[in-house]
């Protein structure tokens, strides 16, 4: 069977689709991690900074109480906008909220950045903070989300003095927009930088692997190419040992394909109803001559032996990984709907799909053909032939779809020899064959 591109064309786009899905899943998976550590990287800067100040505010706050002359608030307010009176800006943010209290949850003191608009949120959340008591000067500090902006809790022992009881602080710090759009770029920047290098790496490797991929394709197209001629093969050795041309195993085979179409049969049944409709008598290559050729019918015994076909075919086929597909026709295509047929006796459903396609094709050419001890029936005749054997030789609901594509096949292949049968098939096996490389397993 004629060569041909689908399978090449079909792996490339197929390799195109799933290179840009993988590129773009990597560098996906690489943006959310590079964004995590790009945000963790900026805001644990912009923690260490905001643990510097509140270390400081600290130290400020102690050495204030411990003059002894100032108000707690003062004190406090002293401390967070050291030196006094300037209100220090720092370009990662600033603590726009702090309570004092001492042990016992009891607040004594509070400070408020008026000027910070999202203040109401903040206390809001602080608000709902249990009161927490350090045993040691460390600071704890957390970053948590406050109406979708992140910001660094911190809660601190101010004094833990004999003189003074221990007093505790809840403080909030804001990252500032510069830092806040620092993150931002600092993501923009890394991610497109990720997305760049998946995709240059992509794009320097598809050559490599088109190359090997089309090499693939072409060993694959060839073992195709080469399955498909043994079926040719195969069915033009039955055809002459039956002293026949092999032109009824294409006529059946088409028709087989065109019924099986109506119905909409899947890719892989299509590929085992073609091997099998071509290989369906392969196992007379086991009948002797004088069984096989004789001119009359044939005895009991003979009949008998006959038979044995449908074994020796299954045996034949099943040598080969490739052809076992084919069993469903090659084994069944002697049963009949009410279980009359042969060799296991089988009936509806029990007989395969493909067999029961089969068996109506095979019926078709083998009543509109010429044979040596009978001509051709018409059209009409064969037809009602076919409709007497509904419901016992034949699937009735597979002959009632038949019966739509009947005269079409019969006006186009019924009686043919010539190249048109074979430039059919060759477009049929092109066509559920060679447009995919799933399609080499079957």
């Amino acid at each position: 069977m004629e060569k041909s591109r689908p399978l090449k064309n079909f792996v490339y786009g197929i390799l195109i689709r799933r290179l840009a899905l993988a590129s773009l899943v990597i560098a996906a998976v690489f943006s959310v991690i590079t964004y995590d550590q790009s945000s963790n990287m900026i805001i644990n800067t912009v923690v260490k900074v905001s643990n510097l100040k509140i270390a400081m505010i600290r130290g400020q706050f102690r050495e204030l109480m411990r003059k002894g002359d100032i108000e707690t608030k003062e004190a406090l307010i002293q401390a967070i906008n050291y030196p006094p009176g300037t209100r220090v800006r720092i370009p990662e943010g600033r603590y726009v909220y702090a309570m004092i209290y001492e042990n016992k949850g009891k607040h004594r003191e509070t400070y408020e950045d008026s000027d910070y608009p999202e203040l109401g949120a903040v206390k809001r959340y602080i608000k709902n903070i249990p009161a927490s008591y350090p045993d040691s000067d460390k600071l704890e500090y957390s970053v948590v989300d406050i109406a979708g902006r992140p910001y660094i809790y911190t809660n601190i022992r101010m004094i833990v003095e004999t003189r003074h009881l221990p007093v505790y602080m809840h403080a909030i710090f804001a990252l500032s927009d510069q830092a806040l759009g620092m993150v931002r770029q600092q993501i923009i920047k890394t991610v497109f930088f990720v997305f760049a290098v998946v995709f240059s790496t992509t794009l320097l490797l598809y050559p490599v692997i088109t190359h090997l991929t089309g090499k693939l394709s072409d060993f694959s197209s060839s073992l195709l190419n080469a399955n498909l001629e043994m079926l040719e093969v195969l069915g033009a050795t039955i055809a002459k040992r039956d002293s026949d041309t092999d032109a009824h195993n294409y006529r059946v085979t088409i028709y087989a394909t065109h019924l099986a179409e109506t119905i909409g049969l899947d890719k892989k049944m299509m590929q085992s109803l073609i091997k099998g409709s071509f290989l369906h008598d392969v196992g007379k290559i086991g009948i002797r001559d004088n069984i096989l050729l004789k001119p009359g019918k044939l005895d009991e015994r003979e009949f008998e032996s006959m038979k044995d076909h449908v074994n020796h075919g299954l045996d034949i086929i099943h040598k080969s990984d490739w052809l076992r597909g084919a069993a469903g026709v090659v084994g069944g295509h002697h049963e009949k709907f009410n279980g009359k047929g042969y060799p296991e006796g089988i009936a509806t459903d029990a007989i395969p799909l493909a067999a029961r396609i089969f068996a109506i094709a095979d019926v078709f050419d083998a009543l509109t053909s010429r044979r040596p001890y009978k001509e051709p029936f018409s059209f009409e005749k064969t037809m009602e032939i076919l409709e007497q054997g509904k419901g016992t030789h034949f699937d009735p609901e597979l002959l009632d779809k038949f019966r739509y594509i009947a005269r079409d096949l019969y006006d186009k292949f019924s009686g043919r020899e010539d190249d048109r049968l074979k430039e059919q098939l060759h477009e049929l096996t092109n066509r559920y064959f060679q447009s995919g490389i799933d399609t080499l397993k079957y």
